[in-house]
């Protein structure tokens, strides 16, 4: 046996070799539904949801916009940073007026149009001309030049260079000498785009922290945050190391404890350490030479749920203990004839169990279902093989057993309080149940964020000073197999968010849509500019009066004439194609700069991207009306993922209530001691989701998956119980056995409980939750499968 564990182990260590641990969370998604290939498409090409925010405030605007300038320096030098954005330069905006001189009619859209018909109004007229008025008597200490009002009263360039604000990511900003600034004038914001993902946190807790060294040199009178996905990253992984590491230290020593206590020798731990170790690693091996790749996230499942095989040892050890025989080898010998078959039985639900998770729509489970099977099915073989060589050679003493004893005590007050204690059960599971009415399921990923309390009241100040939803926009993404074609699909998809009545959306569709939409653009400028229109115009301009000085201004008939002839000369609607906006020129000049975000190359085609404030019930309707653009926006997209777990939870968890009840039929064949079994797992879900919903405790993705391994261990406890009476000869035969089995029972419960409940204690959100669901779970698995379980056994005509 010691050879072929050493030949197994082996071949499992060359597996494991082979094994590509991948981090990516898309990985561990349903690789075949559309919204997941979509999202992970979107966020491979563009990562504007993970952008660097920082954003500045100052006591000053001046001492802001120089902050700004600074700031933006300082980062462009720090180590991991790919591009900052922080202001339009100065060749940028000088650029922007030439190249965009006479260009309104190409960019004359339906929003466009809207804005226009603003303007063109009598009483728009009238204001303006007063507004000029007094700039021209500098009553607001401005002097404004006549020849510019009369070339554009209605300040249509000024309309058309407000398009460039459209390409703020999203942000309520006012350009500032190029720079983004909030409307109060005392906040800045500097978009910076890290050289690699978010989800590297290794390389994140150093770009962090040189970007906080950075923001602590500002000088008196100006503060800095920087947020976004780099920072919730960071600071995750930091809450979850410290967290790990308390809990890691509280589980061991607890552990260690309960073994020294129970068992008063270290060898158990030994033996257990071995066959679950044993499991793990023929599980990977496996894994490595049959698929070559795991998600590390799903290793860590696998590690976690393999601890179920942490009871096979336990059991075998706690029997050996409670054996008389006078050698070592008979007490194992004797010990298996005991625990072997309950524990065996408990092994194949389980498996059972763990294999229907292969129908999940989810890979990472699918995953997860092949790791955990074999490393159960093969820890079980060691245990009861190997694992009993080693005992039988280095296995404790027979000692009295601090669990067995009190377990044994626990016997005798089920004995005197048989009825008291299952019509007490049965009203706390009553009570309880009522708490299954007011379970929630929290789809709101967020809510597992363990981001520090300053990077949420920083998150929070961001929203509320640049715009509510900045951080939690749609983007939706056109691919094209050149740049025209990628523009052409983004400009329909822009003409459908706007048909939803969304006014606030950020793309290239303001400034540069594509030749074919350019087109249709100047025809509704044709269209717009009747005769009728100009006519009533004129006829408003020349009514409008202002007071200048004590002076009255107004606007003449020749000046009205000179306006419209320079304005269609300037604006013709006959502008041939070679006057369009050309892409092609665009990306040689320096306005480029503003517009490279939101293009991307790859895989033989363009992307264009769009971002929008999009409530979640538009988007069936934007998908409908642009077909071919990919969209993704983090809320929505995890409730999809929700949406699949319930359903996974739901038809997984059936199948494997169905299949655990068909073996328990094969198995007792009676169906009041398929009840019994199935006790522990029934009852202990039910008080856990019960307990949960009247303390308010609300279900997330990540502990739901828990109640699957609750499910596991109480299936575990029940067969076993239900075991040791069915096969024990009398009922003082079957009472002494189960204080035997109960310790052991106990034992294992219990080393879950120091192993997973020990989370509790964490900080970190999700941890929390785990921690808490798992120590609700097993107490209550541990309290029916020793109090509830034997009495309806021996009800039931058990010994």
């Amino acid at each position: 046996m010691p050879l072929i564990c050493a030949a197994v182990l082996s071949l499992a260590c060359i597996g494991i070799a082979q094994i590509k641990f991948t981090e990516d969370v898309f990985e561990l998604l349903p690789q075949n539904e559309p919204a997941v290939a979509e999202g992970r498409l979107v966020l491979a090409r563009f990562r504007t949801l993970e952008r660097i925010i920082i954003s500045l405030k100052a006591d000053e605007q001046v001492k802001l916009l120089s902050a700004i300038d600074n700031t933006a320096a300082e980062l462009r030098n720090a180590p991991g940073i790919r591009s900052v954005v922080s202001r339009l330069n100065d060749h940028a905006m000088e650029d922007i007026a030439q190249a965009y001189d006479g260009k309104l009619p190409m960019l004359f859209d339906a929003p466009m149009q809207r804005a226009v018909e603003q303007r063109l109004t009598a009483e728009e007229f009238q204001l303006r001309l007063q507004r000029f008025a007094d700039r021209q008597a500098g009553a607001e200490g401005i002097t404004v030049d006549s020849a510019k009002f009369r070339r554009d009263p209605f300040a249509m360039d000024e309309m058309l260079l407000r398009r460039f604000e459209r390409l703020n990511a999203g942000f309520n900003v006012q350009l500032i000498g190029g720079r983004l600034v909030s409307k109060d004038g005392l906040h800045g914001l500097i978009i910076a785009e890290a050289e690699f993902p978010a989800l590297n946190t290794g390389r994140g807790i150093d770009l962090i922290a040189g970007v906080d060294r950075v923001l602590a040199g500002l000088p008196p009178g100006v503060s800095g945050v920087a947020i976004g996905g780099h920072r919730s990253s960071v600071d995750n992984a930091l809450v979850l190391r410290n967290d790990i590491q308390w809990t890691i230290l509280t589980s061991v020593l607890g552990v260690l404890a309960i073994f020294i206590l129970a068992y008063r020798s270290l060898t158990p731990i030994i033996a257990t350490l071995l066959s679950v170790g044993v499991g793990f690693g023929a599980a990977l091996g496996v894994q490595g030479w049959t698929v070559g790749a795991l998600s590390a996230i799903t290793a860590g499942f696998s590690a976690a749920l393999l601890g179920i095989s942490v009871d096979y040892t336990v059991h075998l050890v706690t029997a050996m203990g409670g054996e008389a025989a006078a050698t070592k080898p008979q007490r194992v010998r004797d010990a298996l004839r005991h625990v072997a078959l309950p524990t065996a039985l408990a092994m194949v639900t389980t498996v059972v169990a763990m294999a229907t998770l292969w129908f999940s729509r989810f890979d990472g489970l699918k995953q997860l279902a092949a790791i955990a099977t074999i490393g159960v099915t093969v820890a079980f073989v060691f245990a009861f093989t190997v694992g009993a060589q080693f005992l039988a050679k280095v296995g404790p003493r027979p000692k009295a057993n601090l669990l067995v004893n009190v377990v044994r005590g626990a016997g005798r007050l089920r004995e005197r309080a048989r009825v008291p204690i299952l019509v007490g059960a049965l009203i706390v599971t009553l009570g309880l149940g009522y708490g299954l009415s007011r379970v929630q399921i929290d789809g709101d990923v967020r809510h597992l964020d363990g981001s520090s309390r300053a990077a949420r009241e920083a998150e929070a100040d961001v929203n509320r000073v640049y715009g509510g939803n900045a951080l939690t926009r749609t983007l939706v993404v056109s691919r094209g197999d050149d740049l025209e074609g990628a523009l052409r699909a983004n400009d329909l998809a822009a003409r459908e968010i706007d048909k939803l009545g969304v006014t606030r959306f950020e793309g290239l569709s303001w400034v540069l849509p594509a030749r074919d939409t350019q087109r249709e653009n100047i025809a509704r400028w044709r269209r717009f500019w009747t005769n009728e229109r100009v006519a009533a115009l004129k006829e408003a301009m020349l009514k409008a009066r202002a007071n200048s000085a004590g002076k009255e201004l107004t606007f003449t008939a020749a000046k009205c004439d000179a306006f419209f002839a320079d304005f269609f000369a300037r604006l013709s609607p006959d502008t041939p194609d070679g006057a369009l906006i050309d892409p092609t020129e665009l990306r040689q000049r320096p306005l480029w700069d503003l517009l490279r975000n939101y293009a991307s190359e790859a895989d033989g085609g363009v992307y264009v991207a769009t971002t929008a404030e999009l409530a979640p019930e538009l988007t069936p309707l934007l998908r409908a009306g642009a077909p071919s653009a990919m969209m993704l926006n983090k809320t929505a997209f995890a409730g999809v993922i929700v949406g699949f777990v319930q359903r996974d939870l739901i038809v997984l968890g059936g199948l494997s209530l169905a299949l655990v009840v068909f073996l328990l039929w094969l198995t007792f064949g009676e169906i009041g001691a398929i009840a019994a079994a199935l006790t522990p797992v029934g009852g202990s879900l039910i008080w856990t989701l019960g307990l949960m919903g009247l303390l308010g405790i609300q279900f997330n993705i990540i502990n739901t998956l828990v109640t699957v391994f609750i499910a596991g261990l109480g299936i575990d406890y029940g067969i076993f119980v239900v075991q040791i009476y069915r096969e024990a000869p009398d009922a003082a035969t079957a009472r002494e056995r189960m204080a035997s089995a109960g310790g052991g029972i106990a034992a294992a419960a219990i080393t879950t409980l120091f192993g997973f409940g020990s989370l509790a204690i964490a900080s970190h959100p999700a941890l929390f939750s785990v921690g808490i669901t798992t120590t609700i779970g097993i107490t209550s698995s541990l309290i029916l499968a020793l109090f509830v379980t034997p009495s309806l056994v021996a009800r039931g005509g058990g010994k």
